[in-house]
C-alpha cells in the first residue's frame, strides 16, 4: 500500500542559487524548484534528502503532511527571535522540539 507524502520547503531569507537548485535537483527530478522552494509529492517512494540537513543548508520553513494524519512545520528562525530558554519549557519529543546552531 502506498502512503502518500507531501513536501514544501520555502526560502525567505536568501533565494536559492542555481548551484543549491541543482544540488535539489539532484535529489529530485519532478519536484518543482524556484529560487524561492521546493515542492514535490510522493506516492511510491520518499524524499531523497533530510529536511533536518536542508533546512540548515537552504531553506527557512518547511511543512511535511502524510496519509498516516502526520502533520510536521520546520522554521528556522535567527535565535535574536525568541528565548530559547522559555522554549525549553515546552519542549517535548512528538509536540515540539528544536536545534540550534550559531546562527539560528
Amino acid at each position: 500500500m502506498s502512503e502518500y507524502q507531501y513536501y514544501e520547503f520555502i526560502a525567505i531569507d536568501e533565494p536559492l542559487t542555481p548551484k543549491q537548485m541543482a544540488e535539489l535537483r539532484a535529489c529530485s527530478s519532478r519536484a518543482n524548484i524556484t529560487p524561492a522552494s521546493f515542492v514535490n509529492d510522493y506516492q511510491w517512494g520518499d524524499l531523497k534528502g533530510d529536511p533536518v540537513d536542508w533546512m540548515r543548508r537552504y531553506f527557512d520553513a518547511h511543512v511535511y503532511v502524510a496519509n498516516g494524519c502526520t502533520c510536521i512545520l520546520f522554521l528556522r528562525l535567527p535565535k535574536s527571535a525568541f528565548n530559547a530558554g522559555i522554549l525549553r519549557d515546552f519542549k517535548t519529543e512528538t509536540t515540539l522540539s528544536f536545534k540550534q546552531t550559531k546562527t539560528h
